[in-house]
């Protein structure tokens, strides 16, 4: 019995040390191959491929080593498939220092950064980061803080729509937080914008780097450089364009008030036998028109304008912005809603009124757009009434049943307000109705209950910017002139962001919504709002 115990623990003691023995050489050979990958990478910094050759065949062929070295070879001589395919695989191996780890997303980073994979290059620079974190080094900030300038550099190139597109197809909050920095610092006011993204990513690796932007990018004045004459022309056709454009110079002027600015606005009313005007019958200014003013305003107030916001710049100086409200931008809106609620089929009930025209042709391009058909997809189910509908139209007794004739997921009303209270008794209320702006007349209509329409975030309550300028839009008697004072008083933060022409893209969250200015377009997306018991619900 003795002999046996005895002979039982020599085994077992001749059993770990031979497994500690094999540790021991795995742990050797590890750190052989990884002096010599140091080695290698060192001769491909100096350019010297034959060096870096002679230091892989110093390490054994079966090595996840090697193949690291073989990869970053790869990329020295931008075979970049090759470089993928020694280096994908290894993502996973075990026993990698956290040196190699980080040399390994490095080359991964690299190559996908030049097959222009932006979000897959985004991924390793954050493996990198997180390994960086988890080492000791002395050089470990220095090399954290050139990560960080190199994921910056890669996400600062991005617009805002590629930004928004990589950040919906990762969840990662690390991943999440340094693109929200970059939507950030696209905004026209950095500081307020910076500071809500640090509220939101309090314990971000990023948090650092964000309070260097202010010192690494320049902040945008917001101020006019100038306090010259601000000039506003538009074409007339009717008092109520004059009442658009007197509500826009008063949105305007009430801007100025709120920053002390000293600029003047002259308005100037225009018609088609003037000289400015060009055949095309566009109201959009000649960027050579004789003024001393470097800033011109232009408004489209027809809201089916090929471009109804637009920025040119002449030799001159002058700076041309051609403003109005795009029916395009609440046609996108509407779509948007749908393709985020996973709706691919539209009922739509139009008129005959050529507004309701208008609106069908927005919604039906944006829809096509969206989802890449031609004119001839099957997606809507179109029911056209005659204009100017009465409550005893016998077209209104069969709606339903043409409305049920093809299947749908949503219901446009693109029509008149008034047409629209007298049709939507008989609908379906458990279908999701939607509509533009031009629904939106009334603060509170339950004869509208559920409708859920396009709309500038100034008009929805609660909204403590309509309380700001309240005692400015007293003699503003409907929707559609507050929208036109609200684009005036966005029109000025858009003048200090297009002062000079510039590639960097600026958004404004503005009070027709948020606001985003390229170097030549200026685009708008508005916000949502249904119509409840209680009033106006936004979205």
């Amino acid at each position: 019995m003795t002999n046996n115990l005895i002979n039982t623990i020599l085994a077992t003691c001749l059993l770990f040390s031979s497994l500690n023995l094999a540790a021991a050489q795995i742990s050797r050979s590890n750190h052989q191959a990884e002096a010599q990958l140091l080695v290698g990478e060192t001769c491909l910094k100096q350019t010297n491929t034959a060096c870096a050759m002679t230091a892989l065949a110093k390490i054994p062929s079966n090595s996840p080593y090697a193949k690291l070295l073989q990869g970053e070879i790869a990329y020295y001589n931008q075979a970049l498939d090759q470089t993928l395919q020694l280096l994908l695989p290894l993502q996973a191996e075990a026993h990698f220092t956290s040196g190699a780890k980080i040399s390994l997303h490095q080359h991964l980073a690299k190559a996908f950064a030049q097959l222009q994979d932006t979000e897959q290059a985004l991924i390793h620079l954050l493996e990198v980061d997180i390994a960086l974190a988890k080492t000791s080094s002395s050089q470990q900030k220095n090399a954290t803080a050139l990560n960080h300038k190199q994921i910056w550099d890669l996400l600062s190139k991005l617009s805002q729509i590629e930004l928004v597109t990589i950040r919906g197809n990762n969840t990662d909050d690390l991943f999440q937080g340094w693109v929200d920095l970059a939507l950030a610092a696209k905004h026209q006011d950095l500081s307020s914008s910076l500071k809500a993204w640090k509220i939101s990513y309090q314990d971000h690796p990023a948090v650092a780097f964000s309070s260097s932007l202010h010192i690494h990018m320049a902040e945008q004045t917001l101020k006019l450089l100038s306090d010259s004459e601000i000039v506003i022309t538009f074409k007339t056709t009717s008092d109520i364009d004059s009442a658009k454009a007197e509500a826009f110079k008063l949105g305007l002027q009430t801007a100025l008030s709120h920053q002390e600015a000293n600029n003047t606005i002259h308005i100037s009313r225009l018609t088609n036998d003037e000289t400015n005007i060009n055949e095309e019958d566009s109201p959009s200014v000649n960027t050579e028109t004789p003024t001393t003013s470097p800033y011109l305003i232009a408004l489209q107030l027809d809201s089916e304008a090929a471009e109804a916001n637009s920025i040119k710049y002449s030799a001159t100086s002058h700076q041309t912005l051609t403003l109005g409200f795009d029916l395009n931008d609440e046609a996108e809106q509407l779509v948007k809603f749908a393709t985020s609620n996973g709706i691919s089929h539209v009922a739509i009930i139009t008129t005959e009124d050529e507004n309701s025209v208008a609106l069908l042709k927005h919604f039906s391009a944006a829809w096509q757009k969206a989802f890449n058909l031609n004119e001839n997809h099957d997606n809507f189910n179109i029911i056209t009434l005659p204009k100017h509908l009465a409550v005893s139209d016998p077209s209104l007794l069969d709606i339903q049943s043409k409305i049920s004739a093809k299947p749908h997921d949503m219901l446009l009303l693109a029509l008149p307000a008034a047409d629209a209270r007298i049709i939507k008794p008989f609908l379906d209320v458990g279908t999701p109705t939607v509509a533009f702006s031009n629904l939106h007349d009334t603060s509170t209509d339950i004869a509208l209950h559920a409708v859920r329409f396009v709309e500038i975030p100034f008009l929805l309550q609660p909204n403590a910017e309509f309380t700001k300028h309240q005692n400015s839009i007293t003699q503003l008697n409907s929707n559609e002139l507050l929208r036109w004072y609200a684009l005036g008083v966005d029109a000025l933060s858009i003048l200090v962001a297009t002062q000079h022409p510039s590639e960097k893209e600026v958004i404004i969250n503005g009070l027709t919504g948020q606001i985003n200015i390229n170097p030549t377009a200026i685009t708008r997306q508005p916000s949502m709002a249904s119509y409840t018991y209680e009033g106006i619900t936004k979205e």
